[in-house]
């Protein structure tokens, strides 16, 4: 099997690439958010365009925090069970499973 690469066509992709790149991380920027203490893991959901946080048995209990993408500020913040450690996102079913590490359980947060 033989594979021709037509060199012009490849270096203008090069070139487009890294043109994509340089203009990309030049308007990149970080904004810092302030959610719940030790926060330990995160997840995002496409549709609502909210964030969710799990905060690991941060000073006002075991939370989650969720951050609209729009805004980038907390606008709730879910108390679950002990020692909120794994989070996940199920878009089918709207659904966020937070792993409670200390009580050994999993919570459910539904949008």
């Amino acid at each position: 099997m033989s594979i021709r690469f037509d060199t012009k066509q490849v270096s203008l992709f090069a070139i487009f690439i890294l043109l994509t790149l340089t203009l990309t991380l030049n308007h990149a920027y970080a904004t810092t958010i302030a959610v719940g203490s030790n926060p330990t893991d995160v997840t995002f959901d496409s549709h609502l365009n909210e964030v969710f946080v799990s905060n690991y048995d941060s000073g006002s209990g075991n939370t989650v925090s969720v951050i609209s993408d729009a805004t980038n500020t907390v606008t709730e913040i879910i108390t679950v069970g002990s020692g909120p450690a794994g989070i996940a996102f199920d878009s089918n079913k709207g659904e966020v499973f937070v792993a409670n590490n200390v009580s050994g359980t999993v919570s459910v947060v539904s949008g």
